[in-house]
């Protein structure tokens, strides 16, 4: 198993997800992943996700992604 640094795996989930804002925190059981959506609550979604495993974090903002992409756009919505 490969083990990448902290800031490399920021700055691949920066590149993968430029919607998101992420860091780290340390906990009891080792270092949490966290991504904090940049435009906050202004509308529907994942806003927020914390997770020790990289791949679980990909596979949450590659839903979300995903289902945004699926979700019809509301033409009177206030930008």
């Amino acid at each position: 198993m490969t083990t990448i640094s902290e800031s490399a795996m920021l700055s691949e989930l920066a590149a993968e997800f430029p919607g998101y804002e992420f860091s780290t925190q340390q906990t009891w059981e080792g270092i949490s992943l966290i991504a904090v959506r940049q435009d906050g609550s202004a509308r529907p979604g994942l806003y927020v996700v914390i997770t020790p495993d990289l791949d679980e974090m990909r596979r949450a903002l590659l839903d979300s992604v995903t289902l945004e992409s699926e979700r019809p756009r509301d033409e009177n919505a206030v930008r």
